[in-house]
């Protein structure tokens, strides 16, 4: 996600809270929630949704058509203006005012333990006093200490629980102690510190939102308009409770901005004593109506704010063929293959709109799919291409529909159609992923890494943050040293990481190497480790009809599967590695043909034999069973 998009989110999130916190903040008054205590739980469900808005829908991802022109190995060429004195560098300005937002944060988090450190210095120099007889038996007893630092009380801690006492409190009239001492231990019953050190979080990362630091400020008053009820109603002492408020407001704050709940914030003295004077009292049927109300039109608010203000997700790049626009009405996709326009269609003139309706499995991969409506010249094309998407694990074990538009391009020529570069065209001349040789012979150079440094590693056809983790989970990095035996891990670690990928090792002209992995765009030979030998031949007696199905999404259907005898002869030779093969599976599920692209020659006779009793379950198209063209690999391990 580049800058431009994470600044679009961020103002688009604000917006977002800055209206449900407008609508949130009519509720109560519309309908009449008076209670303190159904208030503080009100203001906090409000904030989880303010928090919650980012997941209640799927971001928006827009789908962006690229054309991929072939990758070529050129001669490194001297930049004759590198060695000029570069100018000052000055980042964009929203790069500087990202870092401008990180560090109010930062500066914030760095004043909460500025706190801290405060709050701990007053608990050493702390003179104690002896807690109340009716308070020893708390399963949590607070220290009272006495602090000549502080102007009026405090409370903190949660194992080790401490109420800081200002000096003058043992000069203060018994009333007035009791409702201090009453008012801090009940924050002290009701753990209220660690709520308190999560909304000074809270306020510390947002901390550039009012409307934010708005329900903030409501809910510390929601919580000690609680308490002061609460010990109003233990003490049956109105008026002294009222007075000692009024006395603590000439007190200066020092703690304001600690992470501490303080007796009284200045700011909230006039709501607190409406609230005393004029208790409310709700019925306990009216109150669960009240609340019930509010939270329900607080989450139809968060529904349709975060649908009508949707966060942007990660531009998806699919080189589709020009004219061909596709619409994945919200579903989200790890990536797919191109659609290319039909030339028959495009001769023709033929356009509109194809409704494929999808059928995926748990992981996302396509295990079926219709043809709703649409033109009987694009159905086809459209069909191929969907067989092999990969959706979001999200949208797993569920059916979504897609509309894919063909338009003709304006400067189209009958019987052309803009060719998209297979994988094996993107790095040179080395053999396709279905196993097919180049018309040019390749050179050792492209067909096996000896030995050279790894300068670089190119990712495509993947969003940045799942590109990012890929790398993490690779054995190998720019500048390591690249082997034979490093490429095919590192090409496995590709393949386990997503089974769409594959690799390609390129020499470059000054001696070293480039890893490139991408997705491959051949429905059915997804993940194929393309710096090895070249493989065999595959089959060319592929039935009429036939649909390409990637390994990974046969192997999900697969419902009878004979384990292969580990040779004693490969044992011997300690052989091990992958055998695969390219399996045409009949419609009833049965293997009808197999045909070896490669593998360790030992174990490919058991391999066979174990293979040809596998039974699949049927593959259906419009509901029809169809026959399948797909690859098996089948792995063979020494203890």
């Amino acid at each position: 996600m580049n800058t431009t998009q994470l600044w679009t989110n961020i103002i688009a999130y604000a917006v977002q809270v800055g209206l449900l916190v407008g609508i949130g903040a009519a509720l109560p008054t519309l309908l009449r929630l008076k209670s303190p205590r159904a208030r503080l739980l009100y203001w906090q469900l409000l904030l989880v949704a303010c928090l919650a808005l980012p997941w209640v829908r799927p971001w928006h991802s827009e789908i962006v058509a690229i054309s991929i022109a072939p990758v070529i190995a050129a001669p490194a060429v001297p930049n004759l203006a590198a060695s000029a004195p570069s100018s000052l560098h000055i980042p964009p300005a929203a790069q500087i005012a990202l870092w401008l937002l990180a560090a109010g944060v930062v500066i914030r988090i760095a004043w909460l333990a500025a706190g801290f450190l405060k709050l701990a210095r007053y608990r050493r120099h702390g003179h104690a006093i002896p807690l109340p007889r009716e308070w020893n038996t708390s399963s949590h007893p607070p220290r009272l200490l006495i602090s000549d630092e502080i102007g009026g009380p405090v409370t903190f801690g949660f194992f080790r629980p401490v109420v800081l006492l200002p000096a003058r409190f043992p000069a203060m009239s018994g009333p007035m102690r009791d409702a201090i001492l009453f008012h801090e231990l009940l924050h002290v019953e009701r753990r209220d510190w660690l709520f308190t050190l999560g909304e000074e979080l809270l306020r510390a990362v947002f901390w550039c939102h009012p409307a934010i630091w708005w329900v903030l400020g409501e809910i510390q008053l929601a919580r000690e308009q609680t308490v002061d009820l609460a010990v109003i109603d233990m003490t049956q002492a109105r008026d002294p409770y009222v007075d000692t408020l009024l006395a603590m407001a000439g007190v200066t704050a020092e703690l304001d901005l600690a992470p501490a709940p303080l007796f009284l914030r200045r700011r909230h003295l006039k709501q607190r004593v409406i609230g005393i004077v004029q208790e409310v009292v709700m019925s306990k049927p009216r109150l669960i109506l009240a609340q019930v109300a509010a939270l329900a039109m607080v989450a139809t608010a968060c529904w349709f704010i975060a649908g009508a203000i949707p966060l942007q997700a990660q531009a998806q790049l699919a080189p589709d063929a020009p004219g061909v626009t596709v619409n994945l009405n919200g579903a989200q996709l790890m990536h797919r293959s191109p659609v290319a326009y039909p030339i028959e269609a495009i001769a023709k003139g033929i356009e509109g709109t194809v409704v494929v309706q999808i059928h995926l499995d748990a992981n996302g991969e396509v295990i079926d799919d219709a043809i709703l409506s649409g033109p009987d010249e694009l159905r086809r094309a459209a069909q191929q291409s969907v067989l092999s998407w990969h959706f979001d694990k999200s949208e797993g074990s569920t059916t979504r529909t897609v509309n894919i538009d063909f338009a003709k391009p304006a400067n189209s020529v009958a019987g052309t159609v803009p060719a998209i570069p297979t994988r094996a065209q993107m790095v040179g001349s080395a053999p396709s992923a279905a196993g097919q040789s180049d018309s040019r012979s390749p050179s050792p150079q492209q067909t096996a890494v000896s030995a050279r440094t790894l300068e670089n590693i190119v990712v495509t056809g993947l969003s940045d943050s799942a590109r990012d983790n890929l790398l993490a989970h690779l054995p190998i990095h720019a500048g390591d040293s690249l082997s034979s035996e490093s490429l095919s891990k590192a090409i496995e670690a590709a393949r386990t990481f997503d089974p769409h990928l594959s690799g390609m090792a390129l020499n470059l002209p000054d001696g070293n190497a480039e890893l490139r992995i991408t997705v491959s765009q051949q429905p059915g030979a997804f993940g194929s480790p393309a710096v090895i030998p070249p493989a065999q031949p595959v089959n060319s007696n592929i039935p009429p009809g036939a649909q390409r199905i990637g390994g990974n999404v046969m192997a999900a259907k697969l419902i009878s599967k004979v384990m292969p005898i580990y040779p004693p002869l490969a044992k011997m030779a300690r052989q091990q590695g992958t055998v695969r093969f390219e399996a045409i599976v009949g419609k009833d599920g049965t293997i009808e043909n197999l045909n070896f692209i490669s593998g360790p020659p030992l174990l490919v006779a058991v391999a066979s034999d174990a293979v040809n009793r596998w039974v699949y379950a049927p593959t259906l198209l419009n509901g029809v069973p169809v026959e399948v063209v797909t690859t098996v690999d089948v792995d063979f391990t020494l203890q």
